[in-house]
């Protein structure tokens, strides 16, 4: 071993005096280091010259490559992506993390009032708040695909790691959470904390796994870190900080039973950081040892107060390496090489250390492969490189490349336009566009409405924004734009106060005005004392849920009585309307239905996705009773309702193994919907209300929740209609072949045939007598004073949700869907919402942005809200946005390989390739070449482009592009045309 303690290494403030350097990290290709140091500055260091002195004194070889200083504090922590490196990620004390990338088109330059030469430069590309104290420590997952943060305000955040999206906030700490490690496997994710406690928490769900405290009792709260690190091999975990009495040690706990195994002894002060060497090697039994009685080992470093550095292998119970006092002060952070030879260590006294080691000092390194073959026995899988098949697929890259480029290009050029603002033409007619809301006051010309773009912000001036989590009346201010000449606003400008001094002088007292010239109101929306509340928070944690599993909904040769246990429900409700018995003399009347030809499809594929709940049967138990509509008090009939449990099954969906589960946690989490087949899950999908009933077959399924809405599902899990709303919640729910029947507390029962919302008639038909907007299709939209969007359809005769606003977040910055769709009824309704002040506005808006964990093909709860909004267009009659919608669609199928939804959609668009060959199963003379005047055929041309962006699908995207091409050739048509 040698020891390199490059004098010149280190972050200097105005007056040359060397500052603290908190966190060093190397790229994963070994040429650079990057430190972070009390200055507010990043500085990255070539380190060809910080191990070979030569190099160093030799003017053509450059020390430092870059200095990044657009910190407002002191940066606490730096972090380089997995395996390219293309990332790098900072933490500071001004609460933000900044995501910089390299910018290869620079050609270098000096460092603004230094004298400092760049010779790359990283430009930051994401700015990332919501920590509300001093970000500590930062880690990349194995294969990038999430990034966690923890701070000094005892959280810890789970970021996407493409978008770089909030997706996850955990708040079971009690203390500053000084430390944050992934599996490499992608199961868990540790954390260690100042209440002297580590947490193991289940990516899956992001639950706590398992809570370890026991070596920390007695161990100090003075560092400045307990940076805790992973075992390349996956078996354990080494932390930081614990305590034998007053001897410090490094506890090290192993994998599934997380007890501690081992402890690391010697140093005199608190241990800051352990870190673990990247490789795996086979390390002799001892020196005089046969050289092949040899065993896989992992190697640990540990950075102490007490200013030294030893090195383990964690079998062994004395240090193979100890480096004694390098530094002044305490070590803050210890980063190794990706060859695993070379360990870095930096100090408070704001100097760095290298200890270089020799190839087989530690022993013979273990290959890539066997590494791999080590964390499989855990279930990591490694994804094989797709090798291109066909021409088919390089052109479809091609045209998707050229795509991508395009819509770079104009959304740059969106950026840049001017603001004047654009006129969204909402297809109303302005003699029935007046909205008569609760309140009685409030009248709306959606016709005159307009929406400002809302261009990215830039890293120097992007403002922070709300958190998802805070409540919703806490909104943001109404945005004004600036109206075109042809609209008109009736503002109103308050009365300003005048006064007169001694002198003689008029004083004016400025007033403050809000959105005058915005033509989208401010709604105030009166919310009355109702029965149904539900407001999820991000924060939330379901509970561990039941152990055991019988069937609740088996058999249709068994009678409701005998499939749903009396202990399961609860007895009718005795509430009175208001007026008394009297009134319950006149009775509810409601007008007949008619059944509508609705259509289902089915795949023959399997996705295979690994589940993510116990596969140990669970035994239903009653959460709760159930909320009862108000509906039921005024009526004559009250079936008994049916309490909340917290699992509910439905076996052999398709004769043998199919299987429809569902889970209900507390109050304020959301219900989890689970279509599996053994042991693999082929979809699943989350509702807000709790899950009461459950139904289905090997066609579709349907599920009713104790709101009274009721989610239709094809085969391969996608909604088939938007929600659909009944006057109570269902007292009971079955399926017979085509045939869907619900049975409301009230005793209204409903029929309908093959539920699918493709079937939708778009014919004139007559408008309700509503206080409501009328389509160009005919169809009624209805918006309530709590910005609830409702379409009435007339094939199945009921009131079906086409817009949410706990969807929506609380600022357009947080708002995916509001990027696609803008200019269009449905953003409309999103701004709207957002403007107006919605009932629980937010509240399940982290659900549409929801990352997947580490598991490939795992897909997330986008698909589900895309889907639904999908159909919300097509009610709506909205071509544009459904168009837009269909590509991002399309791109999140490609993303999570979800092959069932991919061949549902192609089938849809594709239809019949032939004369007597009806593709898909479907008559030639039942489908419909074009959707919204749009043809289905031109927009699987563009929707298979999209979905040529993932290589696993390429079997199945030339199966559709051959397909399409030979309906092309049938009809003599150029697509291109």
């Amino acid at each position: 071993m040698h020891l390199a303690k490059p004098s010149w290494l280190g972050h200097f403030d105005d007056k040359n005096q060397r500052t603290s350097i908190f966190s060093v990290h190397v790229h994963p290709d070994g040429s650079r280091l990057a430190t972070g140091g009390l200055d507010n500055k990043i500085k990255l260091w070539s380190t060809a010259s910080i191990i070979d002195a030569n190099k160093a004194d030799d003017p053509s070889v450059p020390r430092l490559l870059c200095t990044l200083g657009l910190h407002n504090g002191s940066v606490l922590c730096v972090r380089w992506s997995n395996k390219d490196g293309r990332y790098l990620a900072s933490g500071s004390d001004d609460q933000l993390i900044l995501i910089w990338e390299w910018d290869r088109s620079w050609s270098g330059g000096s460092v603004f009032g230094s004298g400092e030469h760049n010779i790359e430069n990283w430009k930051p590309v994401k700015r990332l708040s919501g920590h509300q104290s001093d970000v500590v420590d930062l880690a990349w997952s194995r294969n990038n695909t999430h990034l966690a943060s923890c701070g000094l305000d005892s959280l810890v955040f789970i970021w996407d790691g493409k978008t770089f999206e909030k997706l996850h906030k955990l708040d079971q700490h009690l203390g500053f959470v000084k430390g944050v490690t992934w599996d490499p496997v992608g199961e868990y994710l540790a954390t260690e904390s100042d209440d002297k406690t580590v947490k193991i928490w289940r990516t899956t769900d992001w639950t706590v796994q398992a809570e370890i405290s026991e070596p920390y009792a007695s161990s100090p709260t003075t560092t400045f870190y307990r940076r805790l690190s992973w075992s390349p091999d996956g078996s354990h975990v080494a932390t930081a900080n614990g305590a034998q009495g007053a001897v410090a040690i490094a506890a090290i706990f192993n994998r599934g039973e997380w007890r501690t195994d081992i402890s690391l002894v010697g140093h005199d002060s608190a241990i800051e950081v352990v870190a673990f060497n990247p490789v795996i090697f086979m390390i002799p039994d001892s020196d005089d040892a046969d050289p092949n009685s040899e065993t896989m080992g992992s190697v640990c470093a540990v950075g102490s107060q007490d200013h030294s550095i030893s090195v383990w292998v964690t079998r062994n119970a004395r240090p193979l390496f100890v480096c004694q006092k390098p530094f002044d002060h305490s070590v803050l952070d210890l980063a190794w090489s990706p060859d695993g030879t070379q360990l870095y260590a930096c100090s408070y006294d704001g100097t760095v250390v290298v200890l270089l080691f020799l190839n087989k000092e530690f022993g013979t390194r273990v290959s890539e492969e066997e590494h791999e073959k080590l964390l499989s026995k855990y279930g990591f899988t490694v994804k094989e490189p797709i090798i291109l098949e066909s021409t088919t697929q390089l052109n479809l890259e091609s045209d998707y490349a050229i795509a991508k480029r395009k819509e770079k290009s104009d959304r740059m050029a969106n950026m840049m336009a001017p603001t004047d603002s654009t006129t969204v033409d909402m297809d109303i007619s302005t003699s029935e566009t007046s909205i008569n809301l609760a309140s009685g006051s409030n009248t709306t010309d959606f016709g005159s409405s307009t929406i400002l773009p809302h261009p990215l912000p830039s890293v120097e001036t992007q403002q922070s924004t709300n958190d998802d989590d805070n409540e919703a009346s806490k909104n943001t201010n109404g945005v004004s734009s600036t109206s075109s000449s042809s609209t008109t606003t009736n503002a109103v400008i308050p009365q300003q106060n005048v006064t007169v001094t001694k002198d003689g002088k008029r004083r004016i007292q400025p007033q403050f005005l809000r959105g005058l010239t915005s033509s989208t109101p401010q709604l105030q929306p009166s919310i009355s004392s109702t029965s149904e509340q539900i407001v999820v928070t991000e924060s939330s944690t379901p509970s561990n849920g039941p152990t055991n599993v019988p069937t609740i909904l088996n058999n249709h040769s068994k009678s409701s009585s005998e499939d749903v246990l009396s202990s399961e429900m609860d007895a009718p409700s005795r509430a009175l309307p208001p007026g008394g018995i009297s009134t319950l003399v006149i009775g509810n009347k409601r007008s007949a239905s008619s059944a509508s030809d609705l259509t289902t499809q089915s795949s023959n594929k399997r996705q295979n996705i690994s589940r993510s709940q116990s596969e140990v049967e669970l035994q239903p138990s009653v959460l709760r009773s159930s909320l009862v509509s108000p509906s039921v008090a005024m009526s004559q009939v009250r079936l008994a309702t049916h309490k909340v449990l917290n699992y509910l099954a439905k076996d052999r969906l398709d004769g043998a193994t199919l299987k429809l589960e569902c889970y209900n946690f507390n109050e304020n989490t959301p219900s989890q919907i689970m279509c599996t087949r053994g042991r693999t899950t082929i979809w699943f999908d989350y509702v807000p209300s709790a899950v009461i009933l459950i139904t289905g077959h090997s066609q579709y399924s349907a599920v009713a929740c104790e709101d009274g809405s009721i989610y239709i599902y094809s085969s391969a899990g996608r909604r088939l209609l938007p929600v659909i709303m009944l006057e109570s919640s269902a007292s009971f729910l079955e399926i017979c072949r085509d045939y869907l029947l619900v049975l409301t507390q009230v005793g209204l029962l409903s029929i309908w045939l093959k539920c699918s919302a493709m079937d939708c008639n778009a014919g004139i038909y007559e408008t309700l007598k509503r206080s409501a907007h009328v389509r160009s299709n005919g169809i009624p939209l209805l918006i309530t004073s709590t910005n609830d969007a409702w379409c009435y359809h007339f094939d199945m005769h009921v009131w079906t949700r086409v817009y949410d606003p706990r969807y929506t977040s609380k600022d357009s910055t947080g708002s995916e869907i509001g990027e696609v769709n803008d200019g269009g009824i449905l953003a409309t309704l999103e701004n709207y919402a957002r403007q107006g002040g919605a009932r629980n506005l937010g509240s399940l808006s982290h659900l549409r942005r929801l990352g997947g964990n580490d598991t490939p093909g795992q897909p997330n709860h986008l698909i589900g809200y895309l889907e639904n909004q999908l159909i919300s267009a097509e009610l709506v009659n909205s071509p544009v946005e459904y168009k837009k919608l269909l590509f991002q669609y399309a791109q999140k199928i490609a993303d999570e390989e979800a092959e069932y939804r991919l061949h549902e959609l192609c089938i849809q668009l594709l239809g019949p390739t032939n004369n007597t060959d009806d593709f898909g199963g479907r008559a030639k003379s039942n489908w419909d070449p074009f959707l919204m005047g749009m043809s289905k055929r031109q927009l699987l041309e563009e929707v298979l482009t999209v979905l040529s962006s993932n290589r696993s699908l390429q079997r199945h995207v030339t199966e559709y592009k051959n397909a399409l091409n030979k309906c092309w050739n049938m009809i003599g048509c150029d697509p291109n045309d």
